[in-house]
């Protein structure tokens, strides 16, 4: 088969943004958040250390621009609606931002920490249906 059976076409390239965003929370408060009530036990067996903190998960968000400037003023903005005032630090090879903000289904105020990752993606387009087509008979050519 040759390369152009399908008509590939590259699409447009653009800037891809993802900012992940974890919350330091104890143990019971990751599961308070998760399941919407205090989580207890009466067995006396019980070892879990409920008051360990750690990072757990605080959603994400994404989005694309065409336009490295209009790339990073979103990028900005996004940080100024949803993070704040705060600071970075390099934990191994990974830059964090620490701020504080709330936590979904949780009261007060957390210290949280957010990740960007950053990609510069073109899309490719194709014959579809053709494919498709071509798939149905795979295991008969």
């Amino acid at each position: 088969m040759n390369k152009s059976i399908y008509n590939p076409t590259v699409q447009e390239p653009f800037y891809h943004g993802h900012i992940y965003h974890e919350a330091l929370l104890t143990y019971e408060q990751h599961l308070e958040k998760n399941h919407g009530e205090k989580m207890r036990t009466a067995d006396p067996d019980d070892n879990t250390n409920w008051g360990a903190l750690d990072w757990y998960k605080n959603g994400s968000m994404s989005f694309a621009e065409k336009e490295w400037p209009n790339f990073i003023s979103h990028l900005r903005d996004c940080f100024k609606v949803h993070c704040g005032m705060g600071f970075y630090l390099k934990e191994d090879s990974t830059q964090y931002f620490y701020h504080s903000g709330s936590v979904p289904g949780l009261k007060g105020t957390f210290l949280l920490r957010s990740h960007i990752y950053i990609q510069h993606l073109a899309g490719v387009g194709m014959d579809e249906e053709r494919f498709m087509k071509d798939l149905s008979k795979i295991g008969r050519w």
